[in-house]
């Protein structure tokens, strides 16, 4: 059996759905003959999603910061053991940490930290050896490049942390756990971050050409068909002009 024939068939599980890295790692699933359980937070777009995506696409409506909402969304996943869980919803901040309210930083680490590992605990009872689950973290929680960026950073690294954990836990199971740090990458998700826009003018002068979408998927798909034997534990994407 080749390696990406292991997908076939099997169900995977990605959070942030409908634009950016999500959207782009369901595509790429379900051009490897997987079928999806999509998680997103808004009806309209993810209606719109699961139009686009096909029939192996099952959409989950959810808002990962309402921890009520989770526990009824979560208490209702199929029966069938997940073969993939892909964590990649976030929820990003470009702020001085003197000046960030702390009900944003709560709610920061209870999309990027809390609502995750929750996942990962109730999806991990009923893996089976081979499963894979993926957690997109990010460079900047390595390499902090400004202030204004540290409470991202600081939930990235928080998950960061779980992640090794969970890999140390899961291994003897044969469950694998990779982490996914990418560097700057085009999404919509900056359009979303309030007060980024001058950096993000200026960033671009420095660095040019940013990761797509697809590059990170293609790069989660790498992950999830490397041979049984072999876990990529962590992997860090950057563009080329990205120093670090």
């Amino acid at each position: 059996m080749s390696s990406e024939s292991r997908l076939r068939g099997k169900l995977a599980l990605v959070t942030g759905v409908t634009s950016g890295i999500g959207a782009a790692t369901v595509r790429a699933l379900l051009s490897r003959e997987m079928r999806v359980l999509g998680v997103g937070r808004d009806a309209q777009r993810l209606a719109d999603a699961s139009r686009d995506f096909g029939p192996d696409f099952q959409p989950l409506l959810v808002d990962l910061a309402d921890s009520a909402a989770r526990a009824r969304a979560f208490r209702d996943l199929p029966e069938e053991p997940v073969a993939l869980l892909v964590n990649n919803a976030a929820e990003c901040v470009y702020e001085s940490p003197q000046e960030l309210p702390p009900e944003r930083l709560s709610r920061l680490f209870e999309v990027n930290v809390t609502a995750a590992l929750e996942l990962v605990q109730v999806v991990a009872r009923r893996m089976q050896p081979g499963a894979h689950i993926i957690n997109l973290t990010s460079v900047v929680a390595r390499h902090l490049p400004a202030a204004k960026f540290a409470p991202y950073a600081a939930s990235k690294a928080a998950f960061d942390c779980l992640s090794e954990g969970l890999r140390l836990e899961l291994h003897p199971r044969g469950i694998h756990v990779s982490t996914v740090a990418p560097g700057l990458v085009d999404t919509p998700i900056y359009e979303k971050v309030s007060g980024f826009h001058r950096a993000k003018q200026k960033i671009q002068e420095q660095v040019p050409v940013w990761l797509s979408a697809t590059d990170v998927a293609d790069a989660i798909v790498w992950i999830a068909t490397r041979p049984v034997h072999l876990v990529v534990s962590d992997l860090c994407l950057l563009p080329s002009a990205q120093a670090r």
